[in-house]
């Protein structure tokens, strides 16, 4: 595992067994290791054997082969007489005390950080996958040991990954000492993170997974540069990472980004002050207010509500009953938008279809109520809008539910603009019932029929002259027979 994973040289390993575990052997092999030409920056001293607490004594003392014991001050000072600053111990012991806890009481912290476990010596496996050694050797094979991706596996993190893993219920199991101090040290690796999280990592120019990750793999020794987009948030700058490509190096990227604004100011006319203007994003849940300086600014996105990029959006702000306006922006998502709006004076039809155009039916219809009530000389309008408008006005004179002459006059109006001559002749009928005779109302309907019916009229006329010119003709043809005949018998008299 330590060659493999840890990449230590195995000329740094010595395993001492047997005959050789004796008290002098110990000693004598860490004098080597103190002795060597290498530069050491800590040693890892792995015990597995019998440890034992004598009466009166609190102090831990390790078995050898040659019947002496080794004390923990002993062995602590062994460690001193290297030269080497940290000194990590790892216990893997069994016991014959009565009861364990007597281990707590001990007084020596075993080298400069230690992991120590003691188990009963009558349950006490010497291997297998329920051992201690077992169970560190398959913690520091688990890909999460590194808790806090600094690719140096901690006595602290081993502690808490065997514990997770393995149950010792019966044993002693603590950590002692520095417990931050390295056991192992990982492969390479570049850890990329944001806040918040989520955000599209570009590794080199490729897509390479979302933050927070961790790159262990196929990394070589460079240069890489490295970037981070996430929707809703201003891209920032690259970075670059150097890596040397050295066991235990971590290289650590981190971003907090800040979210795209969409923002701009209001203007209207040089008399009016447009403090207090709500702003709207149509579609969207999103409203903000126009500050003292004439600004808005959406900034605060919600999770659920994020706007979609490559998406066309329309800024709405209002005033008052008249005053409108609007701009349009494509959401790009990943850079800050500035839009100016300006607010217009519109008339009860201009805002009529200024709401449809949002998809506000409702408002759309009292605007244009409010328009008819001032005057019915209604502006031409979308198609779109004089449909509704039309439906709606005829379906409600139709059901009785409005009786007003103004409303029947627009209704006409309405119909004749959408091309529809019986549906317009049919309302301004209803007009002329209903309107009092000889108004301005009621001599419009009848203009307004005159001239639908303009043709039907002059056939009218046409029949009539027609059969007067036969009536006459037919009189003058009478006349002359009886005069003819009275001039017959006058000649005969």
């Amino acid at each position: 595992m330590l060659i493999e994973k840890g990449r230590v040289n195995k000329d740094n390993i010595h395993s001492i067994e047997g005959n050789e575990a004796t008290k002098d052997g110990i000693e004598n092999a860490l004098i080597n290791t103190a002795n060597s030409s290498e530069k050491i920056e800590s040693i890892i001293f792995l015990y597995h054997g019998e440890v034992s607490m004598p009466p009166r004594e609190n102090a831990m003392h390790l078995s050898t082969q040659s019947d002496e014991t080794i004390k923990d001050s002993i062995l602590n000072q062994w460690f001193r007489n290297t030269g080497i600053e940290r000194a990590l111990v790892i216990i893997d012991g069994y016991a014959y005390e009565e009861s364990l806890t007597v281990y707590y009481a001990n007084r020596d912290t075993l080298g400069t950080g230690a992991l120590n476990v003691i188990h009963p010596a009558e349950i006490t496996e010497a291997a297998g996958k329920n051992s201690f050694l077992q169970a560190l050797i398959d913690a520091l094979s688990t890909e999460t040991i590194d808790s806090d991706d600094n690719r140096h596996v901690s006595i602290i993190e081993l502690y808490q990954q065997i514990q997770t893993d393995s149950l010792f219920e019966d044993a002693i199991f603590a950590p002692t000492g520095e417990v931050d101090q390295t056991v192992m040290k990982l492969s390479p690796a570049i850890h990329v993170t944001t806040f918040p999280e989520g955000a599209e990592i570009l590794l080199n120019d490729e897509e390479s997974g979302l933050t927070p990750k961790l790159f262990t793999e196929n990394l070589q020794q460079g240069t890489y540069t490295v970037s981070v987009k996430k929707a809703g948030y201003n891209s920032p700058e690259s970075k670059t990472a150097e890596l040397k490509l050295t066991q235990g190096e971590v290289i650590s990227l981190g971003w907090a980004l800040k979210p795209i604004s969409v923002f701009g100011t209001v203007t209207g006319p040089p008399d009016m002050s447009v403090v207090g203007t709500n702003v709207s994003i149509d579609g969207t849940e999103y409203v903000e207010i126009v500050g003292e300086d004439g600004s808005y600014s959406f900034q605060d996105w919600k999770v659920s509500a994020l706007l979609t990029p490559g998406t066309e959006y329309t800024l709405y702000v209002k005033q008052g009953d008249f005053y409108h306006g609007s701009a349009n922006f494509t959401y790009d998502g990943y850079a800050g938008i500035e839009q100016p709006i300006k607010l217009i004076k519109k008339t009860w039809f201009e805002i009529a279809e200024f709401e449809f155009n949002r998809n506000d039916h409702q408002n759309a219809v009292e605007a244009f109520q409010n328009g008819i009530e001032e005057t019915t000389d209604i502006p031409e309008m979308s198609a779109e809008l004089t449909v509704m408008l039309l439906s709606t006005f005829a379906n409600a004179i139709d059901r009785g539910e409005i009786k007003d002459v103004n409303y029947m006059v627009v209704t006409a109006k309405l119909a004749e603009a959408y091309q529809q001559p019986d549906v317009a002749k049919k309302y301004w009928t209803l007009v002329r019932l209903n309107a009092e005779k000889g108004s301005p109302e009621a001599k419009l309907a009848g203009r307004w029929l005159w001239q639908m019916n303009r043709w039907r009229n002059v056939l009218n006329i046409g029949i009539v002259c027609l059969l007067i010119l036969i009536i006459a003709s037919g009189i003058w043809t009478f006349f002359r027979y009886r005069r003819y005949k009275q001039t017959e018998a006058e000649i005969d008299a």
